[in-house]
């Protein structure tokens, strides 16, 4: 599953030369990602409400082309590698007001802990519902963090 995620880039994303600022990127990977759960009937309230969480323990962008003011801009977000404990989602983002030219890649590896902040797994049913809607990359749905 492939989610899209449409908005303008705002005047207060830019910087003084009217171009997005690199630090809202991980800001528009997180609207994507909460898109992306949405659709795939995961609610991230609901789990903060039973005592799990998803922290970014990664995170990685490409910046290909310039965004400025008021560009169109569609993130699309996929659900590449799900473990119990960590999952790596993938970002491209595209200006739609330049014929889709892609302006940024990303990926960002969350992992789910519990109240203390110790690593923990994910309940069942959400690993599955997130699980029935991945696109595994390289052939395999496992997410590792070196060291971790």
């Amino acid at each position: 599953m492939v989610t899209k995620t449409d908005f303008r880039v705002r005047y207060s994303e830019t910087d003084g030369q009217r171009r997005a600022h690199h630090s809202h990127y991980p800001i528009w990977f997180e609207m994507g990602r909460a898109d992306f759960c949405r659709t795939a009937g995961f609610d991230y309230k609901n789990l903060e409400d039973t005592g799990f969480f998803l922290v970014v323990a990664r995170l990685e962008c490409q910046y290909r082309s310039p965004l400025e003011y008021d560009d169109l801009v569609q993130i699309q977000t996929r659900l590449v590698s799900l473990s119990r404990k960590l999952m790596t989602f993938e970002y491209n983002v595209f200006n739609m007001s330049r014929s889709g030219i892609t302006a940024g890649e990303g990926k960002t590896v969350l992992v789910c802990i519990d109240r203390q902040g110790q690593p923990a797994s994910l309940p069942a049913e959400i690993r599955e519902r997130l699980l029935s809607c991945a696109t595994p990359g390289g052939g395999k749905l496992h997410a590792s963090i070196p060291g971790g």
